[in-house]
């Protein structure tokens, strides 16, 4: 074969190579480096900035930090879609997970946890339940947010940016509250430190009065798929409406202040994105 065509034929077979590979590629998270990344000097005040931060004493704050800093150095954030994870998106992430554990029994926070993915936006997913004729549809479905098992976290930014100014819905509150689910061997739809009869009881008086309200006031109405979602939609009003929640759920209120030592009734929203579109 002559040398011009084995030349050209080796240019082809490394075409076909990189049209195969590269939508692999594509689908993977972000580039960034792996390994220990360095936490910014300043990191504690930047934790300081997010809204929930005014609600926590200084032996909380010790905890937190610490929380934070072991959530830092153990849990890999990428990136998805060309969203770039910089030190506020982390610490916002790392932060809010441990907050809903500062009255948690001393430990590493989700030691079964291994990587956060973060979506620019609200993203597509495969449907993989039947519905009501059996079949499993094409088309995907739109999603702010995921828990897988333990191992893994999925959040939009756009999403999250929303609840740190203020919106009703914290994916982050959500998905994280699903992830204390999964250490609880023992219920569904609860953290794993609570005091079991008192959790037991208020919220299965929540949980009923839920199924019976088509347009609830302060409870998302999704809480009434399963007491798993009831927990996280719970804990998304906790933190996001806690004044609302005070006054139309005093008992439910009271039992989450008592779980997880936040007083959410007076928060101060951010103003601003901490990422840039």
């Amino acid at each position: 074969m002559p040398d011009d065509l084995l030349d050209y034929g080796w240019l082809i077979g490394i075409f076909a190579i990189a049209l195969i590979l590269g939508p692999l590629f594509a689908l993977r998270p972000t580039s960034q480096k792996r390994g220990k990344v360095p936490m910014p000097e300043d990191w504690k005040a930047r934790l300081a900035r997010l809204p929930h931060a005014a609600c926590i004493d200084d032996a909380q704050r010790l905890r937190w930090h610490d929380d934070v800093e072991t959530f830092w150095s153990r849990v890999t954030v990428a990136g998805c879609q060309g969203f770039w994870v910089n030190a506020d998106v982390r610490l916002t992430i790392a932060g809010y997970a441990c907050l809903l554990r500062l009255n948690a029994p001393k430990g590493p926070p989700y030691p079964q946890l291994k990587t956060v993915l973060v979506y620019p936006q609200p993203f597509l997913v495969p449907q993989t339940e039947p519905d009501e004729y059996g079949l499993v549809p094409d088309e995907p479905i739109e999603q702010i947010g995921e828990s897988w098992s333990g191992e893994r976290v999925i959040v939009s930014w756009a999403d999250v940016e929303a609840a740190l100014m203020g919106d009703a819905v914290n994916v982050l509150v959500h998905e994280f509250a699903h992830q204390l689910d999964d250490e609880s061997d023992d219920a569904s739809g609860a953290p794993p430190w609570r005091d079991a009869d008192r959790w037991a009881k208020v919220m299965q008086v929540e949980y009923d009065t839920l199924q019976r309200h088509r347009r609830p006031k302060v409870l998302d109405a999704y809480g009434k798929e399963s007491p798993e979602e009831f927990f996280g939609v719970v804990m998304e009003a906790y933190f996001q409406r806690g004044a609302d929640m005070a006054r139309h759920h005093p008992a439910l209120y009271q039992l989450l202040e008592a779980t997880f030592g936040l007083s959410t009734e007076q928060v101060t929203w951010r103003t601003e994105v901490l990422v840039a579109p």
